[in-house]
Formats: C-alpha cells, sequence, structure tokens
C-alpha cells in the first residue's frame, strides 16, 4: 500500500466515476484502475463496486474510507512538519465551521500569522461532524464549534456568546411578513434549528437556505429579504439605516465552543492562544 493508491482511492470514492477521478489527477484511467486493483490485491477486499452507471463503495470500502483519510491526513501531516521544520517550531491544524470564522476566529488566526511566526498553521473551514471525527481521529489539533460534542479525553471550552437576530432590508416589517416574504434560513446548526422551531412552528419553508452569514446577507442587500445573522456582523448597518431589525422576533443566543485533546502535545499552546481570543 502507498500513498498515490490511498489518494486515488479517495478521489475514486470522491467522484463516483474513475474516468473523473483520473481527469483529477491527470492520470490515464487505465493507471487509476491499476492502482485501486493493486490497494485491492494488498487487503484482500473489493474495495468498489463498478456497474456501467456508477462505481460504489463496498461495505468493506465504506470501513476503509475512513482508515485512509487518517493515514493520509496523518502522512500530510508528517511531511509538512518535517519539510518545515526549519522554518517553525509548531505546527497546530485548526477546523472551524464556516460562520465562526466569519465572526471571530479570522481575526484571532490573523494576530497568531502576524505576532507568532514559528507557530505554522494550517486551517480549514469545515462541517460540525467533520470537525468532531477528525478530532477523534487525531487529524486536527483544535475545533471550533456551536454545539459541545461529547467526546473522550477531550477539553471543551467556551470561548464566545454569539446573539443571533432577525434583520430586514424593510423597516417596520412584523415577523410574519418576514418569514413569508423572501426569508433566507441560515444553518447555524442543530441547536439553532430547534430553536427556531420551537419559536416558528407554523412558519412557510424557506425557498433560500445556506450556510454562510455572509452570503445571506449580501442576498438581503441585493435582492431584498430577511435573515438571522450575528448582531456582530449587522450592528454598523442597523445604526447606518440599510438594515432593520425586524422588532417581534426572538433573539437566539448561541455559544461557542474550542475542542482539542486532553494530552495533547500542543495543550498548552493551544491554551495560551485560546486567552487571544
Amino acid at each position: 500500500m502507498d500513498i498515490e493508491q490511498l489518494k486515488t482511492f479517495l478521489e475514486v470514492e470522491r467522484m463516483r466515476n474513475f474516468r473523473k477521478a483520473a481527469e483529477n489527477l491527470c492520470i490515464s484511467p487505465s493507471a487509476i484502475s491499476a492502482r485501486i486493483r493493486q490497494l485491492e490485491q494488498t487487503l484482500g477486499l473489493a474495495l468498489f463496486r463498478r456497474d456501467r452507471q456508477k462505481v460504489s463503495l463496498t461495505p468493506a470500502g465504506e470501513r476503509f474510507e475512513r482508515h485512509a483519510r487518517f493515514i493520509l491526513g496523518a502522512w500530510e501531516r508528517a511531511h509538512e512538519e518535517i519539510a518545515l521544520s526549519d522554518q517553525v517550531d509548531t505546527r497546530l491544524t485548526v477546523a472551524g465551521v464556516t460562520s465562526l470564522w466569519e465572526m471571530m476566529l479570522q481575526d484571532w488566526l490573523n494576530n497568531i500569522h502576524c505576532n507568532a511566526p514559528l507557530i505554522g498553521l494550517r486551517a480549514e473551514l469545515s462541517t460540525h461532524k467533520r470537525i468532531v471525527r477528525k478530532l477523534e481521529q487525531g487529524t486536527i489539533d483544535l475545533g471550533f464549534l456551536y454545539e459541545s460534542p461529547q467526546l473522550r479525553d477531550m477539553v471543551v471550552q467556551e470561548v464566545g456568546d454569539i446573539s443571533l437576530i432577525m434583520v430586514s432590508e424593510e423597516q417596520k416589517q412584523n415577523v410574519d411578513e418576514a418569514l413569508s416574504e423572501g426569508y433566507i434560513r441560515v444553518d447555524w446548526g442543530t441547536l439553532f434549528s430547534s430553536l427556531h422551531e420551537d419559536h416558528f412552528p407554523q412558519r412557510p419553508i424557506a425557498a433560500v437556505r445556506v450556510n454562510i452569514a455572509s452570503m445571506a446577507l449580501g442576498l438581503i442587500e441585493n435582492c431584498g429579504g430577511a435573515a438571522y445573522l450575528p448582531t456582530s456582523l449587522v450592528q454598523h448597518k442597523l445604526e447606518q439605516g440599510k438594515l432593520f431589525r425586524v422588532e417581534d422576533a426572538p433573539e437566539i443566543q448561541l455559544k461557542a465552543y474550542a475542542v482539542f485533546h486532553m494530552h495533547g502535545e500542543h495543550r498548552n499552546l493551544i491554551e495560551q492562544l485560546l486567552q487571544t481570543l
């Protein structure tokens, strides 16, 4: 088994098509087939079902996919640490859900990059589920989430309160009007969805749904509508009269959490960096 075989396996799994995987990896379809065949021979198991319409994982392939990502991630991390050993003292891999990068993590990352050049950074946007899985696998050092995960041997630290308010481009709009006329549903996670359902059980289904606050804000400013957005993001526009709060819509509070390994090699550094957040 080698790294190129793992990369090929994961690309075929992603594309569910040998030809498209070959195009993405800039190799021939026959080379893709040969790598997959060699990998299957090494494992002694078939990883893919092949037919004319599509390629799909076998049960063995589904089990192997998680391990392949872990092995490849560990290899890439080891390669980076060795290659950059003359330039940085520490490599830190950080993942967070998209909207937290917009609201609080980007400035924090900027500060680290500018003031701690000996810390090598790898930062990524991800989903709650993937961040939890990568924490379990040990492929990231620090994750930022809206909901506190139940994980063994992890430190879960509250790092912020997020205030979400419903705003509209129309003045004096009530909540029923806002929900029925161009409402944009922003995906703020499971807890928000539950609270949203409790507050608005009879609401119409939103025709537009996004998972990035700035995207919802852009839609409202250019096309109209309403959405739940962070107070910190819209406060300036409220003061300028470019947006208006839907006064009878309840404020929804979320919390942001940092999660890292209790016995991780970078725990002390992470705790120091979190003090600046």
